[in-house]
C-alpha cells in the first residue's frame, strides 16, 4: 500500500508538473467535459473507452477543450484591418489558394486542422470591440475621448467547434481553376466574420476533377501575413502527409500570442527630428503627383495649362478631365469633398468589385533571372518591383499621354528581422508586415517599349535603352537607404500615432467615395513573399504535390491602381495580378499580369551590356539628386562623362546633309538651365553661310497668359488687344558646321563652346506636305565638363519640330527615342515641355528688322527701334 501511494503520488506530481506547463498557455475545460480531455494525449487514459491516439494522430484536447491564452490590446496596424464597411464585411481580407495535385481527404484535413488550431493561438482568437464611448461619436475623422482600441481574447468555442465552423468542402464539377478564382475574388469582395466568437478564418476544400484539388482561405488580415500562411500550409500538408502513412505525429506544443509590430519597434523613445524626417519623405511622395487611375478614365481633353510659374509642373495624365459620375456630396462626405462617386454606380466604394489574374514564371526563366539579378547586384524582389511598375506603365495610359510620369510603388517587407532580438513571432501565425514606397519617375508604355527593344523592332544606341536593370537597382538602393535609417521604426510610429488620433478607418470608407481619387493613393503594391521554405524542394507530401500558391489582399476600398502578389513555390514565380473593377478593366489587368511575366522573361534573356558611362543609382527615383526645382546649375550627372557622339547616334538616322537641317524650328521641349521655364514659344530659324550657321533664338517670356486661366494682371497687358506687350526675345547662337563630322555642328554662345550633336532626324510626310521641309523633327544634344575631372556642368536637349503643335504620340515617340539614344541620366526624364498656345512669333529676324543680331538675350521691339537697339 505505501509503495502504491508512493507511485501515485510521484504520478500526480509527473501530471502536475505537465498540467502546470499546458496551463501556462491556458487551458481550460468547458463545463460538462471530461477533465482528462484537456491534457495532452500521453496524459489521457487509454484502453478500450479511452480517447488516447488513432490512425489520424493525436488530437491534443482539440475536441472538446478549449484552450486559452493571455489577452491583449490589438496593434494599431491590427486594429485598422478590423475595420468594415457598412454592410458588415472586412475592408481588408487576406485571401489565399494552395493548389494542391493529388486527392484531400476531408477528415485528414480536419484533423490537421484541430491540430494546428491547437498550436496558433490566432486560429483561436477572437476580437472583443472597445467599451463604447460617449464622446466617440462627436467627430467622425478624428478621435475624442478613448482610441477605442479592440482586444485579442481567446474564443470561448472549443477547438472543434472552430475547426467546424472555418472548414466547408465542395465537390467542383467545372474547371477548378476558374471556380477557384472566382471563390478568391468572392473572399476579398464580402468576407464576413464573427469578431466577437471567432473563427476569424476559414478554409474551403475544393475538390476538382482528375485528382486535383484547391484549399482555399480566407483571413483577417489582423491575424496574419503571408510569411506565417506559407508555414500554415506546411503544417496542414505535413500533418495529412503523415496521417496518410500511419506514422506518428507529435502533439502540438501551444505557441504564445504573439506581441504586436508596435509593442516590439517602439520600444525606443521618440525622436521627433528623426520622425519628422521620415514624414516629410511621406508628405513628398505623396504630393508627387503620381499616376493614380488609369487614362482609361479620363477623357481625350485637359484641363488649361497654367504658365509654369502659377503651376511648376509638366504635363501629366491627371490633367486631363476624368469620367467619374459623380454627385453633391452630403453627410460626412461632404466633410472631405464636395463631390463624391454617384452610389448608384459601379465607381462606388461599396459597389466595387476585387478582381484577380493568375501567372507563372517557369523554373528555367527565374533561375535565369536570379544570375542576371546577382550581376546586377539586386534581389529578385526589386526585379519584380520594376516589371510590376513598368507593367503599370502599360496599362495606366493611352496615346493622349506623353512624357515622364511619376509611379508611386508600395512595398510589402516582413518586419520580422528589425525586432531587436530578430523574429519575435517565435513560429507562430502573426500579422509581421509593413511597407515601404517610393516614386519612380517613367516613361508610359514601358513594358511595351522593353519589349521591342530586345525583339529589335525598337533599335537602341550602345550606351541607351529602356532601363529595366537601372530602376531595380534605384529601388534596392532606396530600399537599403529605408532600413539604414531606421524607417521600419519610424512607419510604424507614424502609423501608430495616426491611427491613435484620428479615426482612419472613417476616412477610408468615406474616400473610397472620391471621385478625383476612387480611394486610390499608389500606383501599384508589390507583395514578394520569397520562397515558400518548407518540405522538399518540389513540395512533395506523400501522394500530395504543392503546385503552387496565389494570395492577395482587398482592393476594392482603398489600396492601388494595381497590386502583384507574388511566391516562388518548387522553383516557379506565382504572380496574382489583383485589382478593382470597374477602375480596372479584367482585361486589362491580364494584360498587367502578362506584361509583368514577359518583362521578367526578357530580363533574365538580355544580353549583358558593357556600358562607358555610369549613372547616378538613384536617378530614375530622384531625378534632380537632392537639388530643387530653382537650383540655378546643372544637376547632379554623379560619374558620368559627356559621351562621344558615336555611342548616341541613332542607329536609323539618316546620313546628315546641312542644308535640309536649315530653316524655322519650334522647340517643344528642353532640359536646359539657360532656358526659363516662364517662357514659350520658343522657335529658332538656321541660317548657314559656308560653314557658319547663325541660329536666331527667339522666345516669349512670359509665355502668353490665359484670359480666365492666368490673369492679365502682369504689367504689359493691353485691354484693347487682349495682348501682353515687350515679352518677346531673341539671342543669337553661332554654330559651324563640321565637313568632317555630319551631324555634329561646333556651337558658341553665352561664352562657352560646345558640340551640338543631332542624335536623330525624323522625314513625316504629312509634315513634308505641310511646311516643304524633308527634316521634320530632331533631337539635339549638348554636354560641357570641366577638365580635368571630366565633371558634367551642362547638358542641353532639345526636341525640335517644324510645326509648333504635334500630336501627343508623336511627342511621346520623342521621348521614348531620347531613352533608347541614352539621354535618360543626362536629363531627358527632366524636361520642360514648351507652350506654344496662342503664340506669335516675329515677322522676321532679319537683320533688316530686328538690327544686329545679339550674342546675349535681348528684347524684340518694333521695327525701327529695334534696329536702333
Amino acid at each position: 500500500a505505501a509503495a502504491l501511494r508512493l507511485a501515485l503520488a510521484g504520478a500526480a506530481v509527473a501530471v502536475g508538473t505537465r498540467a502546470l506547463a499546458w496551463l501556462q498557455f491556458g487551458t481550460r475545460s468547458l463545463s460538462g467535459a471530461s477533465p482528462s480531455s484537456a491534457l495532452p494525449c500521453s496524459l489521457r487514459p487509454t484502453g478500450s473507452g479511452g480517447a488516447g491516439r488513432d490512425a489520424v494522430g493525436c488530437r491534443a484536447a482539440a475536441e472538446h477543450a478549449s484552450l486559452s491564452f493571455e489577452p491583449r490590446e490589438v496593434g494599431s496596424a491590427e486594429q485598422l484591418m478590423l475595420s468594415r464597411m457598412p454592410a458588415g464585411h472586412l475592408i481588408t481580407t487576406h485571401a489565399f489558394v494552395a493548389l494542391v495535385d493529388g486527392d484531400v481527404d476531408p477528415e485528414r484535413l480536419r484533423a490537421a486542422l484541430r491540430w494546428t488550431a491547437v498550436r496558433h493561438p490566432m486560429l483561436r482568437a477572437r476580437a472583443e470591440p472597445p467599451k463604447v464611448d460617449p464622446e466617440a461619436g462627436s467627430n467622425p475623422f478624428v478621435r475624442v475621448g478613448s482610441d477605442g482600441r479592440w482586444t485579442w481574447r481567446p474564443s470561448n468555442l472549443t477547438v472543434d467547434q472552430l475547426v467546424d465552423r472555418a472548414m466547408t468542402v465542395s465537390d467542383v464539377a467545372e474547371d477548378l481553376d476558374s471556380a477557384w478564382q472566382r471563390n478568391f475574388e468572392a473572399s476579398l469582395d464580402a468576407s464576413v466574420f464573427d469578431l466577437e466568437q471567432g473563427p476569424l478564418w476559414g478554409v474551403e476544400l475544393m475538390r476538382g476533377q482528375g485528382g486535383q484539388s484547391a484549399l482555399h482561405f480566407r483571413f483577417v488580415h489582423s491575424l496574419d501575413d503571408q510569411r506565417s500562411a506559407n508555414k500554415f500550409i506546411h503544417e496542414l500538408l505535413t500533418h495529412m502527409e503523415k496521417a496518410a502513412a500511419g506514422e506518428a505525429i507529435e502533439e502540438p506544443e501551444p505557441l504564445a500570442l504573439p506581441k504586436s509590430i508596435e509593442d516590439v519597434l517602439l520600444r525606443d523613445d521618440l525622436d521627433p527630428m528623426k520622425l519628422a524626417e521620415y514624414a516629410m519623405s511621406q508628405l513628398s511622395h505623396g504630393s508627387s503627383g503620381n499616376v493614380k487611375l488609369p487614362s482609361s478614365l479620363y477623357s481625350e481633353e485637359r484641363r488649361p495649362k497654367k504658365n509654369w510659374g502659377l503651376d511648376p509642373t509638366q504635363p501629366r495624365s491627371e490633367e486631363r478631365i476624368l469620367n467619374v459620375p459623380d454627385v453633391e456630396a452630403d453627410g460626412t462626405h461632404k466633410l472631405l469633398m464636395q463631390k463624391r462617386i454617384d452610389p448608384s454606380t459601379d465607381f462606388a466604394g461599396e459597389r466595387r468589385q476585387n478582381i484577380m489574374a493568375p501567372r507563372e514564371l517557369d523554373a528555367a526563366t527565374l533561375e535565369a533571372l536570379r544570375r542576371k539579378c546577382r550581376e546586377n547586384n539586386v534581389t529578385v524582389s526589386m526585379a519584380v518591383a520594376a516589371a510590376a511598375l513598368m507593367a503599370s506603365s502599360d496599362v495606366g495610359h493611352d496615346a493622349e499621354d506623353f512624357g515622364y510620369e511619376n509611379y508611386r510603388l508600395l512595398l510589402g517587407v516582413d518586419l520580422r528581422r528589425f525586432g531587436p532580438e530578430g523574429d519575435w513571432t517565435g513560429g507562430s501565425i502573426a500579422f509581421a508586415s509593413g511597407a515601404l514606397d517610393f516614386v519612380i519617375r517613367m516613361l508610359p508604355k514601358s513594358g511595351e517599349v522593353y519589349a521591342a527593344e530586345l525583339s529589335g523592332s525598337h533599335p537602341r544606341s550602345p550606351i541607351g535603352g529602356m532601363p529595366f536593370w537601372d530602376i531595380a537597382r534605384a529601388a534596392g538602393e532606396f530600399t537599403r537607404q529605408w532600413v539604414e535609417k531606421g524607417y521600419a521604426a519610424e512607419s510604424t510610429r507614424l502609423f501608430d500615432i495616426g491611427t491613435r488620433l484620428i479615426q482612419l478607418e472613417n476616412i477610408i470608407v468615406t474616400s473610397a467615395d472620391n471621385p478625383s481619387t476612387l480611394g486610390r493613393e499608389y500606383t501599384v503594391t508589390v507583395s514578394n513573399a520569397g520562397v515558400y521554405a518548407h518540405g522538399t524542394p518540389d513540395a512533395t507530401y506523400g501522394s500530395l504535390r504543392l503546385r503552387g500558391i496565389y494570395f492577395g489582399i482587398s482592393q476594392a476600398v482603398s489600396g492601388s491602381m494595381l497590386a502583384a502578389s507574388c511566391l516562388t513555390v518548387a522553383g516557379k514565380l506565382q504572380i496574382t495580378a489583383h485589382g478593382a473593377a470597374p477602375i480596372i478593366s479584367r482585361a486589362g489587368l491580364g494584360d498587367f499580369a502578362d506584361s509583368m511575366r514577359q518583362t521578367l522573361a526578357l530580363a533574365a534573356m538580355e544580353p549583358s551590356r558593357s556600358k562607358s558611362v555610369t549613372p547616378r543609382v538613384d536617378y530614375p527615383t530622384d531625378v534632380r539628386g537632392g537639388l530643387p526645382w530653382f537650383y540655378p546649375l546643372e544637376t547632379p550627372k554623379g560619374a558620368l562623362k559627356c559621351p562621344a557622339y558615336e555611342e548616341m547616334k541613332s542607329p536609323t538616322m539618316p546620313v546628315f546633309e546641312v542644308d535640309k537641317y536649315m530653316g524655322i524650328w519650334y522647340e517643344l521641349a528642353f532640359h536646359d538651365i539657360t532656358q526659363a521655364n516662364l517662357c514659350g514659344c520658343t522657335r529658332f530659324n538656321m541660317t548657314r553661310e559656308g560653314t557658319v550657321i547663325e541660329d536666331m533664338f527667339t522666345v516669349t517670356c512670359p509665355w502668353p497668359w490665359k484670359s480666365g486661366v492666368d490673369g492679365p494682371w502682369l504689367p504689359g497687358y493691353s485691354a484693347v488687344t487682349g495682348k501682353r506687350k515687350m515679352n518677346q526675345w531673341t539671342c543669337n547662337m553661332t554654330m559651324y558646321y563640321q565637313p568632317a563630322r555630319l551631324g555634329v555642328m561646333r556651337e558658341t554662345g553665352f561664352g562657352q563652346e560646345f558640340d551640338n550633336m543631332v542624335l536623330e532626324i525624323w522625314k513625316d510626310p504629312a509634315m513634308q506636305q505641310e511646311t516643304g521641309y524633308e527634316y521634320t523633327r530632331s533631337i539635339q544634344f549638348q554636354c560641357l565638363s570641366m577638365p580635368p575631372s571630366g565633371k558634367i556642368t551642362f547638358t542641353g536637349i532639345n526636341f525640335l519640330s517644324r510645326t509648333p503643335h504635334i500630336s501627343p504620340d508623336m511627342l511621346q515617340e520623342m521621348f521614348v527615342r531620347a531613352q533608347a539614344l541614352g539621354l535618360e541620366p543626362y536629363g531627358s526624364n527632366d524636361m520642360h515641355v514648351v507652350e506654344h498656345s496662342g503664340c506669335e512669333y516675329p515677322s522676321s529676324t532679319d537683320a533688316s528688322w530686328m538690327g544686329d543680331r545679339p550674342e546675349w538675350p535681348c528684347p524684340i521691339l518694333d521695327r525701327e527701334l529695334g534696329a536702333q537697339v
